[in-house]
């Protein structure tokens, strides 16, 4: 016999009471997303449009431009979550998708900022040295970081995307049951492959950044690192689900296991859905609102190390021959996904470094 998925609490999937006027919880809660959300995508324009007129290092830019956008991706997925509840399981991955994406990016970033001329960054990888704390010299082990690190990050891509093809499907056919953590669902088995991919290719970028720091001098390498790392960290913490007890109402205080995400798992034993806070408005509506808040926050610290001044006529190393694009052929090349399809067959040995 197979297992049964376990029903959610009997206010799940209904609309709350107003709480304040004609507002309920989920129109409160839409309201300031789309605010955030607002807010972001004006700080995002802003930088961009900056980014756009200053574009002397194309291959860095790229990069750059699909960082600072994450945050207007993942805000504008949430918001539309708490327009539509019933639609979040569905929509909610493609944040997480676009957060393998500009991962990806940061570490072609730092891949630019070490060796920016793709026609000689086998060899430049090959001859650098590698010394350890006692002084001796080891060969080849920065180019087997450089191929190494490579490989597992374009390979978290390609299984982060498997991985998101596989929750929709399971989703829509009624495997995945988000309310189990049993191993009979597929729910279990895909939040774990993709916390431990997402952990493996974060420990990488951390890794290749640490280890060619000193080639990485006066680009704010790791402020860039900390900034985005700290957003994917608390947004990947956010979507790990546990198993927490939630009485449906006051009147039925069951032990049912329900699955709440892990930032409400402390209160989660305590949390009581009522007829105006419905346990959509607790385990959708109020997620969603922390990551438009988060996407915010982490959009502003872009603004900072992510900034284009870097990019300012004699300032950068990379300028070839100072040519600038135009505004709109650099938009049109920040959208050429063409590096990430030629890193993924490099990663796989179709494509020669």
């Amino acid at each position: 016999m197979s297992p049964t998925c376990p029903p959610k609490p009997s206010n799940a999937g209904i609309e709350g009471e107003p709480i304040i006027g004609r507002f309920t919880f989920q129109h409160i809660v839409h309201i300031i997303g789309w605010v955030c959300f607002g807010i972001t995508a004006i700080f995002c324009l802003g930088l961009c449009i900056l980014h756009f007129r200053q574009y002397r290092a194309p291959n860095e830019q790229r990069n750059v431009f699909r960082i600072i956008i994450f945050p207007v991706v993942a805000s504008l997925i949430a918001v539309i979550s708490t327009y539509t509840y019933s639609a979040s399981g569905y929509i909610g991955p493609i944040a997480q998708l676009y957060e393998a994406i500009a991962l990806a990016s940061l570490f072609l970033l730092y891949v630019q900022y070490v060796a920016p001329e793709e026609s000689t960054r086998v060899a430049f990888f090959r001859e650098l040295e590698y010394k350890t704390k006692n002084g001796s010299v080891k060969p080849l082990q920065h180019y087997k970081l450089f191929r190494t690190s490579w490989t597992i990050i374009f390979s978290y891509v390609v299984v982060y995307t498997i991985l998101i093809i596989a929750q929709e499907v399971t989703e829509a056919t009624g495997v995945y049951c988000k309310t189990s953590n049993k191993p009979a669902f597929a729910h279990v088995w895909l939040q774990a492959f993709q916390l431990i991919t997402t952990i493996a290719a974060v420990v990488t970028v951390i890794r290749f950044q640490r280890r060619l720091k000193d080639h990485m001098v006066g680009r704010n390498a790791l402020p860039k690192l900390l900034s985005f790392k700290l957003f994917i960290l608390i947004t990947t913490i956010q979507h790990v689900n546990l198993p927490t007890s939630i009485h449906p109402d006051h009147q039925n205080r069951n032990t049912d296991q329900f699955g709440m995400q892990f930032v409400f798992s402390v209160i989660g034993s305590h949390a009581t859905g009522s007829k105006k806070l419905t346990y959509d408005d607790i385990t959708i509506g109020l997620q969603s609102l922390l990551v438009c808040i988060e996407a915010l926050a982490c959009q502003l610290s872009f603004y900072f190390f992510f900034h284009a001044k870097e990019f300012a006529v004699n300032k950068h190393e990379g300028a070839k021959d100072g040519v600038v694009y135009s505004p709109m052929k650099a938009f049109l090349h920040a959208l050429n996904p063409m590096d990430l399809i030629l890193g993924i067959g490099r990663a796989y040995g179709l494509v020669r470094f």
